[in-house]
């Protein structure tokens, strides 16, 4: 009778096991081949063994240091079972070198996007999101909005993980010397070209200049050089663009204004790449662009007298925004081994908790919370010298919307414009240099898609 009772469970048993498998079989047919290795369980920790750490590797461009002090210290403490790793990528290159090498990242942070779908690193981030039941809505939704805007198919390829800031650093020193009161919030391009044309110079000896031309301010209208529908330039009747070249033109014209470097194009290069450097407040009494970064040291080792206003706003008919752009977004790649974990990072990193610790260093949050928020560099150095100064200025104006962009917008932008600049500084005319820009423009396009 014992003997017939074990041979009955053990059939059970069997008939059970045999179930089971079939039964995720079948489950695991719903998914694209990208998802097939994605966890559909909610808690993903009960799939993952802790006596053994599961590695996740993140390619960022900047330095390992950076990689340690903003993410993997903090990883380390809240997520044990997970191994974060370094891999250095600066541009196409750099990541194809690392593919010779065998070296595949879980976890991209960057833009962009067509670059990605490339080198088939691009991931839409939606199964992902759903599985683990992040909750969007924390996020801002113009953000979230932009990133589907990126891609052409509304895919969200990626997620926020800081966002940019936008005011204006302003010398007092340089102020005091001209005898010019400070500038004020919510003041307009125009405006702020004319204060800075009465504060280049010289007095007592000492040359002054007055304002560095911020490369940003097209993003402020929502403004594109290439159609985002189209993929034609849309440079001819842009009077966006127009008007942009213009302000930096009579920017460049402002006697004196100009820094000593003999060569235009490396001058030429030198206004594009310099755009919100904290370097140039030493020097210049006007800096759009110059966030919480580095300025506070500076005042503290430099001696520089320095404040904060709003970024300067178009005026006119234009909507009062600051410049807008998609950087610091982070994704789970296409070729992920562990997308699970990988996505638990940002996960992590989205978090209430991460973000107080980002924002109470400097840094701004893509989270819509007011506590969050409310931490604002409450562990920068020299924190007291903060509360000093205008630093609500950032929160006054809000980010641009972004538009729909083409793949060949980011390709070809940086370019343009700095021939664009070349030729501004060699005094051509706003109309040749616009249609230079666009033969340019449609050269490029045509490289780049192979016609």
């Amino acid at each position: 009778m014992k003997q017939k009772i074990l041979i009955s469970i053990f059939i059970l048993v069997i008939t059970l096991l045999v179930v089971g498998c079939n039964g995720n079989d079948s489950k695991e047919q719903n998914f694209s081949n990208a998802d097939k290795n994605v966890n559909t369980s909610k808690d993903n920790s009960l799939n993952i063994d802790q006596s053994e750490k599961t590695t996740v590797s993140l390619m960022i461009h900047w330095g390992e240091d950076a990689f340690e002090s903003y993410f993997n210290q903090f990883i380390k403490e809240a997520l044990p079972h997970i191994n974060l790793t370094y891999i250095q990528a600066r541009d196409q290159n750099d990541i194809e070198e690392n593919f010779a090498k065998g070296i595949v990242p879980d976890l991209v942070m960057g833009s962009n996007f067509e670059m990605y779908k490339e080198l088939d690193l691009a991931r839409d981030q939606t199964l992902l999101i759903e599985h683990n039941g992040l909750e969007l809505d924390r996020l801002d939704p113009y953000i979230v909005e932009s990133l589907k805007n990126a891609s052409p198919e509304g895919e969200l390829l990626a997620l926020p993980l800081f966002r940019p800031d936008g005011m204006m650093a302003y010398n007092k020193d340089i102020f005091d010397a001209f005898g010019i009161p400070y500038p004020e919030d919510n003041m307009t391009w125009d405006e702020i070209i004319q204060l800075g044309r009465k504060l280049t110079g010289k007095v007592d000896g000492n040359v002054y200049r007055g304002i560095f031309p911020d490369k940003d301010q097209l993003s402020q209208v929502s403004a594109t050089l290439i159609d985002g529908e189209t993929n034609e330039p849309n440079i001819i009747d842009n009077k966006e663009l127009r008007l942009f070249l213009e302000r930096q033109q009579t920017i460049f014209n402002i006697p004196g204004n100009l820094p000593e470097i003999d060569s235009v194009k490396e001058l030429a290069a030198f206004m594009y790449d310099n755009s919100g450097s904290t370097d140039l407040v030493l020097e210049y009494a006007l800096v759009p662009g110059v966030g919480f970064h580095g300025l506070l040291t500076r005042e503290i080792e430099d001696g520089l007298n320095f404040d904060w206003v709003t970024y300067p706003t178009w005026g006119g008919e234009y909507s009062d925004f600051i410049p807008n752009s998609l950087y610091h977004n982070i994704f789970v790649t296409s070729q992920s081994e562990n997308p699970d974990a990988a996505f638990e990072v940002i996960e992590y990193l989205l978090s209430d908790e991460y973000q107080k610790e980002s924002v109470s260093q400097g840094r701004l949050t893509p989270l819509i919370s007011e506590e969050v928020q409310s931490q604002i560099g409450k562990q920068m150095d020299h924190y007291e010298r903060l509360q000093e100064k205008n630093w609500e200025a950032q929160f006054v104006i809000p980010g641009a919307p972004i538009p729909k962009h083409s793949p060949y917008e980011q390709a070809v932008f940086k370019d343009l414009m700095v021939n664009a600049y070349q030729r501004l500084l060699e005094n051509e005319d706003i109309n040749t240099v616009i249609r230079v820009m666009d033969e340019e423009a449609q050269k490029m396009i045509a490289e780049l898609s192979g016609k």
